[in-house]
């Protein structure tokens, strides 16, 4: 109410406009939420990619499965369907196989 009594605004004037900057201060503030969790999920990603890369890097030419490799690279197995399966990489990227 101070801002209501020092600018000499109508009590209704002000009730309306405290609600819309308020609201408009609680859609900014979940906006921002989003972007920041976007940003989170992203540079988590970076850090499993470059974790990644790092190990592959310092490998030879892979010949025959490697257990230890599977398991860095993929984080989930899904089966989609009797003859799909989806293995989703640890950077979140999703890879179908038929078998």
């Amino acid at each position: 109410m101070k801002l209501n009594l020092t600018a000499g605004m109508d009590a209704e004037i002000y009730a309306v406009e405290y609600t819309r900057i308020n609201g408009e201060m609680e859609d900014l503030q979940s906006k921002r939420a989003v972007v920041t969790n976007a940003e989170i999920t992203q540079r988590e990603t970076l850090a499993h990619v470059r974790e990644i890369d790092k190990s592959l890097r310092g490998m030879n030419r892979v010949l025959a499965f490697d257990e230890k490799l599977f398991g860095m690279l993929v984080e989930q197995i899904k089966v989609l369907n009797k003859v799909q399966v989806e293995f989703v990489l640890r950077s979140g990227i999703g890879v179908v196989e038929i078998l």
